[in-house]
């Protein structure tokens, strides 16, 4: 007791560095000891008996790219318990054909597998046929400025979309133009027209250009009015339901 008196500050600071060093090997233990032990700790024990094989995965992919709407698969991988399978289908793809899909993935795995995995199963959308207009507008949300209409992505860059034209009228018109400009005022509708493997498709947007107004910014519109993929379906080990999100 004498010496702690005697050298507080020492005293002080021995006491911080073993509160510091205890500290640190609480942190240490909570997020970092257990580094050298296997990520899933034994909830993976039992895996290598019911195995998904490349047949099972390749089955998959085929039967799925057979599907007339779909555009494209990613191949199904495992994280941890969850055997993933991603699909793009393509634009005119309603919700329940999109989920029907589903049938092609769980009916290639046995009872044993679906005992011991997840599944989810994440559904996409090429919207190939969607134009977008930019420009300046005024406060009613009219154009006064040229207005550019264009299709949303680069059409030449997605391998399922075979064909493609815009032009200003109501005739189907493959012309490979992605844009186009608008610089006379008045009423317009831009028409978009795109052909892939699930079909012909035909996208609009309106747009009210007057030089006359005043800008308070620049906007761009989306002629996609009711987007309803992505959605996810997942089924727990075990179960043989699909629950799917934006379930409609």
């Amino acid at each position: 007791m004498d010496y702690i008196k005697k050298h507080k500050l020492t005293s002080f600071i021995i006491l911080v560095y073993i509160v510091v060093i205890a500290f640190g090997f609480f942190i240490y233990n909570l997020f970092i000891g257990s580094s050298g032990l296997p990520v899933y700790g034994d909830r993976l024990d039992g895996i290598e008996d019911v195995p998904i094989s490349e047949e099972q995965t390749d089955k998959i992919v085929k039967d799925l790219e057979s599907e007339k709407v779909v555009a494209k698969v990613k191949e199904p991988y495992l994280s941890g318990k969850i055997f993933k399978v991603i699909i793009t289908v393509t634009d005119n793809t309603s919700v329940a054909d999109g989920k029907a899909l589903a049938s092609k993935v769980t009916g290639v795995l046995t009872e044993e597998q679906k005992k011991f995995y997840d599944i989810e199963i994440f559904v996409t959308k090429e919207y190939s046929c969607t134009l977008e207009a930019t420009g300046n507008v005024d406060e009613e949300g009219n154009f006064v400025s040229d207005v550019t209409v264009k299709f949303q992505d680069d059409l030449s860059d997605i391998d399922s979309v075979t064909d493609y034209g815009i032009n200003t009228k109501d005739a189907k018109e493959y012309n490979k133009d992605q844009k186009i400009k608008i610089t006379e005022d008045g009423e317009h509708i831009i028409y978009g027209y795109t052909k892939d493997k699930g079909g012909e498709y035909k996208c609009s947007i309106k747009i009210v250009k007057k030089s006359e107004g005043t800008s308070s910014k620049t906007e761009t519109i989306n002629s996609i009015t009711n987007r309803s993929y992505p959605f996810i379906g997942y089924q727990k080990q075990g179960t043989n339901k699909l629950i799917w999100t934006k379930d409609r």
